[in-house]
């Protein structure tokens, strides 16, 4: 593929893809709203419960990114991607909606192990499936359209699923398992892979790709993905124990404060398309930043105040500026790529993501026992001004616009 192409965007195949990302979106959304509750219900500790939450992470770091380049690796009629897809998903759905019916600490753990382990077998393919049908001028675009469905699919969770949870902690659940066997066939029959990729290339290695990326004198691919890293670890750690602060600081009812995340959620889809577009404009690596910076004031106010309808309304702003810096890091991070590393680097993506998801959440958790529950919102705006020196120091590639 001619990743200079400026041809229009496919929103058709663009959309069905979204599809795949709105369910990974409901999976996320209700797990972390969710699951700190239910082990709630057998310990106090939020060390112990941020030390869980990062569990699904380390499957994360182990096998998403070997798994994504395998998938560069695998040449089926199908396609590389999708028969990670179509046998992954609903088996991940089948073991999500087992988790609420747990009644014991040590069988929620061994149902979310395997939960985690089967979903990892095809969150990379899904995502890489964006660069492999577009071209890297319309990626930012692609990546808003997939991200606006991601955010549709949080929304859902957040406002239908909050309510299905009042009447049935299970039911949101069997939301997403039932999405989970329906969306694969669509994306089976949606979407055609291309072809055209070499039989005879070399094998793709998430290990040597790593080590490339750490010694390349252009250190722009490493200064991105540590700029992903440390805002993500901001990013996550409030995600995960949002929920729980709402409860026991602000005295706000587990599906008062989950509800109350749809209006972030819905601020990112607002701004999702947008987001695309201005990178389009200005360049990635800019609108990383404003999204990056402008995250540390509202996450300071965030750890300031006890009345929640400020952060009802401070929560769409959060949302807005999660999109500008969300829509872009991946295409960035591809953008690095060749067409037959694209599994790869996203692999390398998820790498370096999930080792930030699996690092501070414990680590809030931590400063929360210890210090303060208000030090969730002070640690986070400081991953996110850290983020923001990161991108800094990234120099435009010699051969495109992609890292302006």
């Amino acid at each position: 593929m001619n990743l200079e192409n400026k041809t229009n965007l496919n929103y058709r195949q663009t959309f069905l893809l979204g599809l795949g990302f709105m369910v990974v979106s409901m999976v996320w959304a209700g797990y972390n709203a969710y699951m700190p509750i239910f082990l709630g219900r057998y310990t106090d500790s939020n060390t112990l419960i941020g030390f869980v939450m990062v569990w699904d992470n380390i499957a994360n770091i182990i096998l998403l990114p070997i798994i994504g380049a395998a998938s560069d690796n695998t040449r089926t009629r199908i396609g590389r991607r999708m028969p990670y897809i179509i046998i992954g998903m609903p088996l991940a759905g089948l073991a999500y909606a087992l988790l609420p019916f747990q009644k014991s600490f040590l069988t929620l753990i061994a149902i979310d192990i395997v939960f985690n382990v089967v979903i990892a077998t095809y969150r990379s393919p899904v995502v890489a499936l964006m660069p492999d049908i577009t071209a890297e001028y319309n990626r930012s675009k692609a990546n808003g359209v997939i991200n606006f469905m991601g955010g549709l699919g949080s929304l859902i969770m957040f406002f239908i699923g909050s309510q299905l949870y009042k009447v049935n902690n299970a039911y949101p659940f069997f939301l997403v398992a039932i999405l989970s066997f329906i969306v694969p066939v669509i994306l089976f029959f949606g979407i055609k892979e291309p072809k055209a990729f070499d039989q005879k290339r070399q094998k793709q290695s998430i290990f040597k790709s790593l080590l490339l990326v750490i010694k390349d004198k252009n250190r722009a691919p490493f200064f991105t993905l540590l700029s992903i890293f440390t805002l993500i670890a901001g990013f996550s750690s409030i995600e995960t124990f949002f929920t729980r602060y709402a409860e026991i600081a602000l005295n706000i009812n587990p599906a008062i404060s989950s509800f109350s995340l749809g209006f972030y959620s819905i601020a990112f889809i607002a701004f999702a398309l947008p987001a695309g577009f201005i990178a389009t404009k200005i360049g990635k690596k800019y609108t990383m930043m404003i999204g990056a910076i402008g995250s540390v004031p509202v996450l300071l106010v965030f750890a300031t105040v006890t009345n929640f309808t400020v952060f009802e309304i401070l929560l769409p702003i959060a949302g807005a500026l999660n999109a500008m810096f969300t829509i872009n890091s991946y295409p960035l991070v591809v953008s690095y790529s060749s067409s037959e590393s694209t599994g790869t680097y996203t692999g390398l993506y998820y790498l370096f993501s999930s080792l930030a998801s699996i690092i501070a959440p414990p680590v809030f958790g931590l400063l929360m026992d210890f210090v303060s529950f208000k030090m969730l919102f002070v640690a986070g705006a400081t991953s996110m001004f850290v983020s923001f020196l990161f991108l800094i120091f990234i120099k435009a590639r010699l051969t495109g616009e992609a890292v302006k």
